[in-house]
């Protein structure tokens, strides 16, 4: 595989002094906790588990997403779809961003704030955040204005997600080494023209449902 993937110089290096850290996410840590949940896509090699970032201290608003509790049970419900429900609600927070990984998922760290960069990006020389624009992706969980995580020390698979430069211009696509295409997520394919020049795999995506970055969504 080595000979047939090629690379660039990590294009967040110029900025590693003054780098990004992920744990901003986490603007109200006493408040703050993981809600994890794991969905079965059968168009990739691995389930997907979504970390909720659960704000407390937050008021969920008409559009907003929030864990609630019914009947013993938690889930993820939008505002406005619990306007009609008679039957007794918990609401334990607002979600403020959902993390979705692409690869294995680590464990969920202990301290959020401290701890949630180091648990996305163990290897930071090796690893670089990027923004997803456009649709194609939006059916494997990476949508328009989405961050990614994209990581370089980590193996190219078989099904794996990765920043390629195909065409004149980089894009997120769907490895299908068994086919040799480059497949997005609405079943479009590509020849996969080797060698293929990629940047990294994408390991994690982050959707953000509240402002609570300067430089994210």
């Amino acid at each position: 595989m080595t000979n047939e993937f090629t690379g660039f110089e990590n294009p967040a290096a110029t900025f590693l002094e003054s780098a990004l850290d992920l744990g901003e996410i986490i603007n109200h840590p006493a408040s703050t906790f993981i809600h994890q949940n794991t969905e079965i896509d059968d168009r990739s090699p691995i389930e997907l588990v979504k970390w909720y970032v659960i704000d407390s201290s937050l008021k969920p608003e008409l559009i907003d997403l929030v864990l609630i509790e019914q009947h013993g049970e938690q889930t993820i419900r939008r505002v406005s779809s619990l306007c009609d429900t008679t039957e007794p609600v918990l609401t334990l927070g607002t979600v403020t961003a959902i993390i979705k990984h692409h690869h294995i998922a680590p464990a969920i760290p202990e301290d959020l704030q401290f701890g949630l960069h180091s648990a996305l990006i163990p290897l930071p020389a090796a690893a670089f955040i990027s923004r997803a624009r456009g649709s194609k992706m939006s059916g494997l969980g990476i949508k328009n204005d989405d961050l990614l995580v994209v990581r370089r020390d980590v193996n190219y698979e078989q099904g794996s997600i990765a920043v390629i430069y195909y065409d004149k211009k980089f894009m997120c696509r769907v490895l299908n080494l068994s086919n040799n295409t480059l497949d997005d997520a609405e079943g479009v394919q590509s020849p996969l023209i080797r060698p293929l020049s990629a940047e990294g795999v994408v390991t994690a995506s982050i959707e953000f449902r509240r402002k609570v970055l300067s430089w994210g969504g």
